[in-house]
């Protein structure tokens, strides 16, 4: 009998999320102890998986198309993620979905399901197109369209599954997150884009409206929330990176 072939390789495994991306999820992970399940949301074909794997992680996935994913020691099944996932609750410490929300028709429910199958104290690690980085402002001053979204979607297409439907912002997401039950751990991006540098020179001016723009709110505990929101508004993360990368933890 003729031994299996081999896994294929990470680098050789179709991407759709940017690599750097995949790379930067992985540096978080690799901060994280090797305890319990994870869950790749939204798997594709297995490459962020196959990184899990090569970290230690015990990891499972879930994808609208499982006959895609070509990672075979990882267990792959059936996810519609506008539907309830297929997992019992609290099933999981660690949950990762790379450029997955801004697909979604509801991200309020995926959300709320991720909160469900995550253990306590698990850990969400979300990643989106940064729609708040200067690069982006300055295309929609002019187009009024964000990168990767570029023009209007084919509003023939009868499930675009594929299109960014909900493009969302760091404090939109927040909000979702906050809403359901998690606290925010971590801000971050997966690298800085050298076009979003060149208007550098605006960032005062943006801090100071963005502080007025905050400035307004009359509930004491709010005012504190956003303090920290203009922390990661401000930040050169946020500013100049190209992906939003969110880690949540659902509480203890």
């Amino acid at each position: 009998m003729s031994a299996p072939a081999p896994a294929p390789a990470t680098d050789r495994l179709p991407v759709y999320a940017c690599i750097k991306t995949h790379v930067r999820a992985a540096e978080l992970f690799a901060g994280w102890p090797r305890e319990g399940r994870v869950l790749e949301v939204a798997a594709g074909s297995g490459a962020f998986a196959r990184r899990l794997l090569e970290l230690g992680f015990r990891v499972e996935a879930c994808d609208l198309y499982p006959d895609q994913f070509r990672v075979p020691e990882v267990a792959v099944r059936y996810a519609d993620l506008s539907e309830r996932l297929p997992y019992d609750d609290a099933s999981f410490e660690y949950l990762s979905c790379l450029e997955g929300v801004e697909h979604l028709e509801d991200q309020f429910a995926f959300v709320r399901e991720c909160w469900r199958v995550l253990k306590p104290d698990g850990r969400l690690l979300l990643s989106t197109p940064n729609i708040l980085g200067m690069a982006s402002r300055w295309r929609y001053f002019w187009t009024g369209f964000f990168p990767l979204a570029t023009r209007p979607m084919n509003e023939h297409h009868k499930a675009p599954v594929h299109d960014h439907i909900h493009l969302i912002t760091y404090y939109e997401l927040r909000y979702i997150l906050r809403t359901s039950g998690f606290t925010i751990e971590q801000v971050t991006t997966d690298r800085i884009r050298k076009y979003g540098l060149l208007h550098a020179w605006a960032w005062p001016f943006v801090q100071l409206a963005t502080r007025r723009a905050l400035a307004g709110e009359s509930d004491p505990r709010q005012r504190e929330a956003n303090r920290e929101i203009a922390a990661h508004l401000l930040s050169p993360d946020l500013l100049f990176g190209r992906t939003l990368m969110l880690v949540a933890r659902k509480p203890a």
